[in-house]
């Protein structure tokens, strides 16, 4: 016996669901998702006798297996719509195994980027190497400005050194012209005495 469960979400909406199958059945829940929509969901069986597909019937009426699952207690699922289509997820119960209690949750209606557009590996990867040269870059700068800085710094111990020598030998050559001028005085005082005398 097949039961199908048919579910019209518009927007951004979820489901939980409790439902139980008898041994060699199948059942079925539903839904129309439109392009570049996200879908998720995730389930928990009470057996391990099953099998659960995920398909999705495009707008050319063509089946694609998206994922098939057994063999475990919970289980998850997601798949992004290329294009519009019915999505399908079918638990079918072994003929061996004991009535199974399916809890389901589903949602679905996140509209997401295309999938070219998204961020891919290799441009994160170039993204950190442009961060990685831009902060080399920023060392080289703060390298430059400290030597620059440096330069500075010494060309001012430079400039003051010398102006140092400058006052230095002015003051030396000043005194060399006070002594010079009063041995002058002196030798003028020595001659006029010596003419007074003579």
């Amino acid at each position: 016996m097949l039961l199908q469960f048919l579910l019209v979400l518009t927007e951004v909406q979820s489901i939980s669901l409790k439902f139980k199958i008898p041994p060699g059945q199948q059942q079925c829940i539903k839904d129309n998702v439109s392009q570049n929509t996200l879908i998720y969901g995730q389930y928990e069986s009470s057996t391990l006798l099953y099998t659960f597909t995920l398909s999705i019937v495009n707008q050319q009426e063509m089946e694609n297996i998206i994922a098939e699952y057994s063999s475990q207690v919970v289980q998850q699922f997601h798949h992004v719509m290329q294009e519009s289509g019915e999505i399908s997820m079918c638990f079918e119960v072994d003929d061996y195994s004991e009535i199974a209690t399916i809890n389901l949750f589903y949602e679905s209606g996140a509209e997401i980027y295309d999938q070219d557009q998204l961020a891919k590996k290799q441009h994160v990867l170039n993204i950190n190497e442009t961060l990685q040269q831009m902060e080399q870059l920023q060392q080289e700068i703060s390298r430059e400005q400290l030597l620059i800085v440096d330069r500075e710094h010494k060309r001012k111990l430079s400039f003051v050194d010398i102006q140092s020598k400058i006052i230095g030998f002015a003051g030396i050559t000043f005194g060399l012209l006070i002594i010079v001028a009063a041995c002058q005085v002196i030798y003028v005082r020595r001659y006029v005495v010596y003419k007074k005398l003579a």
